[in-house]
């Protein structure tokens, strides 16, 4: 029986000290296996978009647009045009001065514009959609279709007629919402963008 005890006390002193050594600086503890993820319990359901907030904040009535590809995007639309929701939000909705730029940008192209005001309807960040209205005189005026790169403001189709497909060729994501349609040169009829 004794040899049995013996047997016992060195085991259990082996089992002691195999368990019980110090965790020392050069020694990463071992990687627990299966551990379950703990749970982030902050609600994020329900969660307000802060760009939605700053549309309803400043005045603006909040539209959801569904591009044709499927994409979405929030429009804020007030009395007088409209803006991408998150370009409003990070304070990139310049009206007046990009109104400015694309007024610059038509009379480079040799458009008088000296009876004319230039009026921004929809400004998406990257583009820009709006009209070229005359002041004095009770006739139509034409449109613009610009893209917004930095600080320059390059117009990509202007007058009032058909909106030249070719006119975007270096831009294919111009937002289908401002140009639903235009004409394609090569099949001689208008298409859906």
């Amino acid at each position: 029986m004794l040899p049995i005890l013996v047997l016992l006390i060195l085991l259990g002193v082996y089992f002691y000290q195999s368990t019980n050594k110090p965790v020392t600086e050069n020694q990463a503890p071992a990687p627990i296996v299966n551990e379950q993820p703990i749970a982030d319990d902050t609600n994020k359901a329900g969660m307000s978009n802060p760009a939605s907030d700053n549309c309803i904040t400043k005045g603006g009535t909040l539209e959801i647009i569904t591009e044709s590809d499927g994409s979405q995007f929030g429009l804020c639309k007030f009395k007088d045009y409209a803006c991408e929701e998150w370009t409003l939000f990070r304070n990139e909705c310049d009206i007046e001065g990009d109104a400015l730029k694309i007024r610059e940008a038509l009379i480079a192209k040799g458009l008088d514009l000296s009876k004319s005001e230039i009026v921004i309807k929809n400004h998406l960040g990257k583009y820009i959609s709006g009209s070229v209205n005359p002041i004095d005189e009770m006739v139509g005026g034409g449109y613009f279709f610009a893209v917004k790169e930095g600080d320059i403001v390059k117009v990509l189709a202007d007058g009032n007629g058909s909106i030249l497909c070719s006119s975007f060729k270096d831009y294919p994501d111009y937002s289908s919402y401002l140009i639903p349609e235009c004409y394609d040169e090569v099949a001689g009829k208008n298409i859906t963008r």
